[in-house]
């Protein structure tokens, strides 16, 4: 969750608890346990904090900018886990190294993407073998009002993805889109804007949830079975569109 979008709301949205999901899948794909996991951009640290429960072993290294030292305190006593840590900068990560980064939801909220990875990638703990997942929101044609209220620059498409890593001299391990079943209600939303006199200007409601437990696990399960649809036929060679776009990578 983007740190402007924390409230007092516990309950997770079914996109963020869905997402966690599919990020494990990646993280399983690579490695399987004892992992040194770099997540840069993140926030309330509810998916990092996730990792160390998933993977045996395993240690989270959260930075953020947003990170205020009663920010990070506050972020500590709610998980009470000592294999996560929280930093406000890249320089301040006491780790030799760092087996995977990622990148959820984040390149999308800077102006330079390329310095931004490059700088990463230039810090003492990141090796030749260190793995990249990085997501971001899907399709430029796509942005809306949500987007400015989260200062986001930018949508990708996979291709324009693909470029921003390759000039960091990154290669390929896998790349795709997920949240398919979401494109069209985004395009209905998006179409609302643009015809409507009222533009809602209230960030107020950012980051919250008020769908109860059942639907939650309704609509989660939706979109893990609409991401497994997608894998299976991406097996064929057939890429569907989808709301969110990632690519797993390496250094060349």
């Amino acid at each position: 969750m983007d740190l402007i979008e924390i409230t007092n709301n516990t309950n997770r949205h079914p996109w963020e608890t869905a997402r966690k999901i599919i990020v494990n899948k990646f993280i399983w794909s690579l490695r399987k346990k004892n992992n040194k996991i770099l997540d840069v951009g993140s926030g309330d640290a509810f998916v990092a904090n996730g990792f160390t429960k998933k993977f045996p072993n395993s240690h989270s290294y959260c930075v953020d900018t947003g990170y205020t030292s009663a920010l990070i305190n506050k972020i500590e006593n709610i998980f009470k886990n000592s294999n996560l840590n929280l930093y406000r900068s890249l320089s301040d990560v006491e780790v030799n190294t760092i087996d995977i980064v990622t990148l959820l939801d984040v390149i999308e909220h800077v102006p330079n993407d390329v310095d931004f990875l490059n700088n990463i990638i230039r810090q003492p703990y990141i090796t030749n073998d260190t793995f990249y997942i990085i997501t971001v929101p899907a399709y430029q044609t796509l942005f809306s009002g949500h987007d400015e209220k989260l200062k986001h620059y930018r949508r990708y498409n996979l291709q324009k993805l693909k470029e921003t890593v390759n000039k960091c001299d990154l290669k390929f391990i896998d790349s795709g889109y997920f949240f398919s079943i979401l494109i069209i209600p985004r395009i209905i939303e998006l179409v609302i804007e643009k015809t409507s006199s009222k533009k809602n200007k209230d960030s107020d409601n950012l980051g919250t949830w008020e769908g109860g437990k059942m639907t939650s696990a309704i609509i989660k399960n939706i979109l893990l079975f609409d991401y497994k649809i997608g894998r299976m036929f991406k097996l064929f060679g057939i890429n569907f569109p989808g709301l969110s776009c990632y690519v797993i990578c390496q250094k060349q």
